[in-house]
């Protein structure tokens, strides 16, 4: 068994907590999880307010910061490296409404987050030796041309931040109206890049965006109409330029779907996509010289609205958060082909929306 395959692990569980949201969850839940993902334990499971729906650990792996979906705040808490515990340490407000993803910028002094009700992007100072989250610094509000779906495309709707590979840039795709944004953060400052958006389809509804970790491609995994856009990333000016659009069903599927989810592997070689509705992961090998994706596989995801999935650092098993089935589902990769196979229940816990992975400390037994 190798190294990696040998680590052990802390799982990080937000969830849904409120009935608006016909939500079951209780907090964050913290887990003991061994043997390649396959065994998990509850360690703990924190109040942790309304909706802690997307989580974060910092670059030390002693905070964690959580975001409070249909909600106005971000929270922090301070993580027992020996026994994986969290305890609260501060929150502030997002100067917006449903604050739904957040990123931490490469220096570690800021937070940069997405609030998907009122079409903005917020900067918050973060400070990595005690893990307290500042009063907002900057807001950007995004605007645009809606989009044609009557029901999801009303107003600019930024759903996630990202950094690329350098951590020059960071980019929030928008489903509300099409486009996916860049920026810079330069003295306390987002400060959009020269491009500053790049169109997608109409009725797109881009949701998240995924780069590859050595070559020039990056990945948009489009909600509305359940796709994935391939554009070449030009690092010195933090452009895209799309160059291919594939389908995330498979050819015999009929019928809905939304996709949610978008990865690369460490390596590279796959791209992996989660779809709610269709309820499947669906793999993509990537041309290593011109980036274009061949799709590989799909399969059940285990349960119902899958919203989020992970990797464990060894890259051999995909961990899945299925919301709608109070289920979390491990799979194997393989690597050779892009197979996902061996699917497990790791643990049941309610209205699961994002898992964070935290290797444990060496010497810890868990």
């Amino acid at each position: 068994m190798s190294q990696a395959e040998a680590q052990s692990y802390f799982a990080y569980v937000g969830c849904y907590t409120t009935p608006q949201r016909q939500a079951r969850g209780k907090g964050i839940s913290v887990f003991r999880v061994s043997e390649r993902g396959r065994q998990w334990s509850l360690v703990q499971t924190i109040a942790a307010g309304d909706n802690p729906s997307f989580l974060a650990v910092d670059r030390t792996g002693r905070y964690l910061c959580a975001v409070h979906g249909d909600r106005s705040h971000i929270s922090s808490y301070a993580i027992d490296r020996a026994a994986g515990t969290l305890f609260p340490v501060s929150a502030n407000g997002t100067s917006g409404t449903n604050p739904v993803h957040l990123a931490f910028d490469p220096t570690h002094r800021f937070i940069v987050l997405a609030n998907h009700w009122t079409s903005t992007v917020a900067l918050l100072p973060f400070d990595e030796g005690t893990g307290e989250i500042g009063a907002v610094v900057d807001l950007v509000v995004l605007q645009g041309e809606p989009g044609p779906h009557r029901i999801e495309q009303h107003m600019a709707k930024p759903h996630q931040t990202v950094f690329d590979p350098s951590g020059r840039y960071v980019f929030v795709p928008d489903k509300g109206i099409d486009r996916i944004f860049s920026f810079c953060v330069q003295d306390g400052k987002l400060q959009p890049t020269k491009q500053g958006f790049v169109e997608a389809r109409d009725g797109a509804g881009p949701r998240h965006i995924a780069f590859h970790p050595t070559r020039p491609f990056a990945y948009v995994a489009n909600e509305l109409d359940c796709t994935v856009v391939a554009y070449h990333f030009d690092a010195t000016d933090g452009s895209l330029k799309a160059f291919q659009w594939v389908s995330c069903f498979p050819e015999t599927y009929t019928g809905n779907g939304r996709a949610s989810e978008i990865e690369v592997i460490a390596d590279g070689t796959f791209l992996v996509v989660s779809t709610r509705g269709a309820d499947l992961l669906t793999t993509f090998e990537i041309e290593q010289e011109t980036g274009f994706l061949q799709k590989a596989h799909s399969a059940p995801c285990g349960g119902k609205t899958p919203r989020f999935f992970t990797f464990l650092p060894s890259e051999k098993v995909i961990l899945v958060a299925n919301e709608g089935s109070d289920n979390i589902v491990g799979f194997d990769i393989d690597l050779s082909n892009g197979d996902v196979i061996n699917s497990q229940l790791c643990a049941e816990t309610e209205s699961p929306s994002v898992i964070c992975v935290l290797p444990a400390e060496k010497g810890v037994q868990v």
